[in-house]
């Protein structure tokens, strides 16, 4: 029997399934998960991956089975956690071949990686001596420097607002350019244009800094969207459409018109996950204790690309104190939260040596106290080694 959490990412649960798989029997997936469920995750997944496949199918001499192998088991975006050979043979099963026949076995998919990794082997090897150093994949190892003239630079200086930077300034300035659109007012448009549903893809690693709108409607409807950019609270988002059928699935996405929810509420709904993507460990702290939590924990080991978070709650706690959270921000890093587990005090007792205490309520059922540290330095060291290197 397989137990899939709501909040994990869509790659934690297709590794749960892919993990679960029994090619013995008849149907070899898990009784308590459904192909439709299965298909919805490797959709979600196709959203961060797809480009990356195309680009090397039509650049590259990998072929299609390759190209997606390569590309699920080596690149892992921020939150997501790498695929197994298993989960990766459930995408091909679920986005490559509509759900016909059964799922590619380890054997099938570990060979396409091979011959894919063979190939890109090959390929590095012929370029990297075909040039002086630095080698491509050391090109971009350093950042670059903008250089304005002297002018320019004091033009700026008089722009700049009070206690505003030259990034901040530059920043501003930029989104004054833009021709931005009320967030609810191009919703309501999808709407009356026919659109039965319209959402955000919150799994999209950096959602918030380009909204990612999905829009399911019939193949005839046309809304003509000319800005650069909608505004929420008066913040200009650059945005992306995308068009799905109408009775396509909606799990993994914020709901901003349909299911019962107006634009207006779910513009307002996406204003709230807004603020809640990147926080610091006191603001962290703060939602806990807001939520009846009574203690924050980290794991040891990281989770996909970053933190994997332990929030230590009696049953009758609030739940989502750290819903939509993406990056938590530390004194001189911002680190990726990969996942966050919300666990009984007795859960986390069995789970303690893998994990590290970041703070408990005065009140706490727990062995250890923790006070959160006001020196922000302090507060950093208190992360575990290994998921300091994520960020």
């Amino acid at each position: 029997m397989v137990t899939l959490e709501t909040e994990w990412h869509p790659s934690t649960k297709l590794n749960v399934v892919g993990a679960a798989l029994d090619f013995t029997s008849v149907d070899p997936l898990p009784e308590t998960v459904t192909r439709d469920e299965i298909e919805e995750y490797c959709y979600a997944l196709e959203q961060l991956y797809g480009s990356y496949v195309d680009e090397l199918v039509a650049e590259t001499t990998l072929s299609s089975r390759e190209a997606q192998t390569w590309v699920l088991r080596n690149l892992v975006h921020e939150g997501a956690d790498r695929l197994s050979f298993e989960a990766i043979g459930l995408y091909v099963w679920a986005i490559g071949r509509s759900a016909d026949g059964d799922p590619l076995s380890r054997t099938i998919v570990t060979g396409y990686h091979e011959r894919a990794t063979a190939k890109i082997d090959a390929a590095e090897a012929t370029v990297k001596r075909t040039q002086p150093p630095p080698y491509p994949d050391d090109l971009f190892a350093e950042p670059t420097m903008l250089w304005v003239e002297g002018e320019v630079a004091e033009r700026l200086a008089r722009r700049l607002g009070p206690e505003e930077g030259f990034s901040d300034a530059l920043e501003r300035l930029l989104d004054e350019t833009l021709d931005a659109v009320p967030l609810a007012d191009l919703v309501e448009r999808f709407r009356d244009a026919g659109a039965a549903y319209v959402g955000v893809r919150t799994v999209q690693p950096g959602w918030d800094r380009e909204l990612p709108l999905s829009v399911h409607a019939p193949p005839s409807t046309d809304v003509d969207v000319e800005a650069d950019a909608v505004r929420v609270d008066g913040t200009p988002y650059p945005f992306g459409v995308e068009t799905r059928p109408p009775d396509a699935g909606t799990g993994s996405l914020l709901t901003l018109y349909g299911d019962g929810v107006t634009p207006d509420a779910g513009v307002e709904r996406l204003s709230r996950a807004l603020t809640r993507v990147e926080a610091t460990l006191p603001e962290l702290v703060e939602r806990a204790r807001e939520a009846g939590v009574s203690g924050l924990a980290v794991a040891d080991d990281p989770v996909g690309a970053g933190a994997h978070l332990l929030a230590i709650r009696p049953p009758d706690a609030a739940s989502g104190p750290f819903e939509h959270l993406d990056r938590l921000a530390l004194d001189d890093r911002t680190l990726t939260v990969g996942r966050v587990t919300t666990l009984s005090a007795d859960s986390y007792a069995d789970r303690a040596d893998g994990a590290t205490l970041l703070w408990t309520a005065p009140d706490a059922d727990l062995d250890e106290r923790r006070d959160l540290p006001a020196d922000p330095v302090e507060r950093r060291e208190r992360f575990p080694t290994a998921v300091l290197h994520t960020d």
